[in-house]
């Protein structure tokens, strides 16, 4: 099937069009349970027609699927969750009708090896788990996004579909921003007005320039494979709209990750990550050292009465350095309070998802700020330290042996390729790796739909790069 026929691509618009109307309409009258209307029919469609239909329309909406909570409190991301829920089972559905004709040797590798691992150890801490119910939860929103994200995309996708994935994404995205840009003028760009003009698609500003942040490699990729007509200016116009939403968002974890993004491709082409990586981790493992040592960090505990919110950025930046900005000092509360934890379970953790459930009785009062009684429910702000403490050390180790592998793996394809095509996709997927990696220091990404996803997607790219190679 050739997704760009004429007639094809009249009749997409068309239910994309619709789809759309659809969406606009249950947000204005708060009736969201409606998108599930269009969903079920187009998914009937799919099944009958071709399942990457399915696959490109969850890229499509990606960017403005939001948050709902049912009745009974579960929360579920519309509409992107439910067509990953149906990719999911779709996928499953694929695989053990084509069994026999499908080339499941491109999944005989360490990447995926490592993934099993990971969703295996999950499911085991979620057995025993202090919540059990939270865990199994937490296991199954993993399970729906590797399945249609990775094992999916591996299966099926080609160069030619990766560019239509990637133009739905960022054309998508690239809306969002100019909603944002408008709704965030009317209020002079101000600081404390940037969440508001985000919403509904964004809990905050921090998941809506993370996924800028990761996405914006993609965007470069465009002016490789645009370099002609009024596509190339519409691309360059893409770029420059992607940095005036990251810039606008004022989220310094995507500052230093775009800017970091530049020292990152010239270590990749000088072939020295390795070294680099080593120095990291010698160098993180030297502060942990310094803080632990004779509890050290209860030194650091802040003013009750000077750490307070800031409504100008530049006044953050300058609390940051002192101290006392709200955000950063509240992280330490929990990370003090996570470090109590994982000394009374180090190996396997309280079980996924379960954090905020088990924090409170293991914080130290001396580093509480006046947000501490989080009502927003929010984790640990830090996606590594939240998995040690969930899942042990194990599966930390586990995770962090996922990001170098996916790292140094990237590094030694790149210098292997003679295709120069594929040496610009794989190194947008490595610039979106580390878009990924930084921010997951400070906030707890993966989990997010517009975060999680594209790094499974990201993980595919590397098997498929590899595998169009040779």
């Amino acid at each position: 099937m050739d997704f760009f026929k004429s007639k094809s691509n009249l009749f997409f618009s068309s239910a994309i069009a619709f789809l759309l109307v659809i969406v606009l309409y249950g947000f204005l009258t708060e009736t969201v349970y409606i998108w599930a209307i269009p969903l079920f029919l187009v998914s009937i469609f799919f099944v009958i027609r071709d399942i990457r239909w399915l696959y490109y329309l969850f890229f499509l909406v990606l960017p403005f699927t939001i948050e709902y909570y049912l009745p009974n409190g579960t929360g579920i991301d519309l509409p992107g969750e439910l067509i990953l829920l149906l990719l999911t089972g779709l996928t499953i559905l694929f695989v053990a009708s084509k069994f026999a004709s499908i080339d499941m040797s491109i999944l005989n590798n360490t990447i995926t090896k490592i993934i099993y691992i990971h969703l295996t150890w999950i499911l085991f801490t979620a057995l025993f788990s202090s919540f059990p119910n939270v865990s199994i939860k937490v296991f199954a929103a993993k399970f729906w996004y590797i399945i249609p994200m990775y094992f999916l995309t591996v299966l099926v996708m080609t160069k030619e579909n990766l560019k239509i994935v990637l133009r739905n994404l960022l054309i998508v995205t690239g809306m969002m921003v100019i909603y944002a840009i408008i709704r965030h003028s009317t209020t002079s760009f101000d600081f404390s007005t940037i969440n508001n003009a985000l919403q509904p698609f964004f809990r905050n500003h921090v998941n809506y320039a993370s996924l800028l942040t990761i996405a914006f490699p993609y965007m470069l990729l465009m002016a490789y494979w645009y370099k002609k007509g009024v596509v190339k200016y519409l691309v360059y116009f893409g770029i420059i709209l992607f940095l005036a939403g990251i810039f606008l968002s004022f989220t310094r974890a995507a500052y230093v990750a775009v800017f970091a993004m530049i020292g990152f491709y010239f270590i990749i082409k000088l072939r020295v990550l390795k070294p680099v990586l080593l120095l990291g981790v010698v160098g993180i493992a030297l502060v942990f050292y310094f803080l632990l040592k004779q509890d050290n960090y209860l030194n650091y505990s802040p003013d009750f009465e000077k750490t307070i919110t800031y409504d100008d950025f530049d006044d953050i930046v300058n609390a940051t350095y002192k101290g006392t900005d709200l955000s950063t000092v509240e992280r330490g509360y929990r990370w003090v309070a996570g470090y109590q934890m994982i000394k009374e379970k180090p190996l396997m953790g309280y079980g996924p998802g379960t954090f905020y459930f088990n924090y409170k009785p293991y914080t130290l009062k001396s580093f509480e700020t006046y947000v501490s009684d989080n009502p927003e429910k929010s984790g640990i702000h830090s996606y590594y330290l939240m998995t040690f403490v969930e899942q042990g050390l194990i599966g930390l180790l586990i995770f962090i042996s996922l990001v170098f592998y996916s790292l140094i793996f990237g590094e030694k394809l790149y210098h292997r390729l003679e295709d120069d095509e594929l040496k610009h996709i794989l190194m947008a997927v490595m610039l979106s790796f580390l878009g990924i990696y930084l921010i997951l220091m400070i906030n707890d990404m993966i989990e997010s739909i517009k975060v999680g996803t594209i790094f499974y997607f990201n993980l595919a790219l590397l098997v498929l790069i590899d595998k169009w190679s040779k």
